[in-house]
């Protein structure tokens, strides 16, 4: 029987969660103890460079809500101290482009996905920012939109994006049917590459049926200047105030300034645009 819950409503996100109960449970242990303990995490001394995918999956699939890493996979970071990995992220194709959605933006050919990322219990607190912006510089210079998104289900709001000073742009599409098998999500684009269908029937046939709610989006953008406010520019009125968590109530909450304004702790639009890249 399917039991994972919709968890947009919780307090933490599935990452978090799971970062805790691996440092609760000393989950990465050996015949050493709790190694990491002595390992220098100074986020100063930290190093970013690019990494195989077969070593950000040994990392990925421990912390991933999906289970999974994506089909595709076109670049892969990690970030290290003192040579032990502490975070990675990976990068692919945005899979709408190709149905011609960002067109009229002029970002079609020029877009890359950030599809996965997570970091070790041990990490510094800092190390998804630093792995973040650091290996969106390391990209090839023709990917000059970033995007990314983020899952309800997963209790995810972006807060990380938030950080690095993304622009919100969520997704205003309908729900869809997802599923679970095995323990794994397998989304609805994944049902019909597997089954031909992504429909409740599906679903209950090779597992159990879920529901995908919309995801956010978030873009960033790197490039002289001009560039990135062309680029800003093109998407201003999908742009919407920063989604934040009230603990008081358990409950994702949009923030309180109106779209459009300002929010809390953030540049205006004007002055975002001229900031220098992630």
């Amino acid at each position: 029987m399917c039991s994972r819950s919709d968890r947009g409503d919780e307090v933490k996100a599935h990452q978090r969660i799971i970062r805790e109960q691996r440092a609760a449970k000393s989950a990465d242990a050996d015949l050493f103890g709790n190694w990491w303990e002595n390992i220098d995490i100074d986020i100063g001394r930290a190093i970013v460079k690019e990494i195989d995918i077969a070593t950000a999956k040994s990392l990925i699939l421990k912390y991933e809500w999906l289970g999974s890493m994506p089909a595709v996979v076109w670049h892969c970071y990690g970030i290290y101290f003192n040579g032990h990995l502490g975070g990675a992220v990976v990068y692919g194709p945005e899979y709408s482009e190709n149905l011609g959605v960002w067109d009229k933006y002029g970002f079609t050919g020029r877009m890359i996905l950030l599809s996965r990322g997570a970091c070790v219990h041990w990490a510094h607190p800092h190390s998804a920012s630093k792995l973040i912006r650091n290996s969106i510089r390391a990209l090839p210079r023709r990917f000059d939109v970033v995007t990314a998104t983020v899952d309800r289900a997963a209790g995810e709001l972006g807060t990380i994006y938030q950080a690095c000073n993304f622009v919100f742009a969520p997704m205003n599409t309908h729900t869809r049917s997802g599923m679970i098998s095995a323990g794994k999500t397998i989304t609805s684009r994944q049902m019909r590459q597997r089954f031909g269908k992504a429909n409740k029937a599906t679903a209950n046939k090779f597992g159990c049926p879920v529901i995908e709610h919309p995801k956010g989006r978030y873009f960033t953008f790197r490039g002289p200047p001009s560039i990135r406010r062309k680029h800003l520019r093109a998407i201003s009125h999908l742009i919407k105030p920063y989604t934040k968590r009230d603990p008081s109530r358990g409950r994702a909450r949009a923030n309180s300034c109106e779209a459009g304004a300002t929010p809390a702790g953030r540049s205006s639009f004007t002055v975002n645009t001229q900031r220098r890249e992630p």
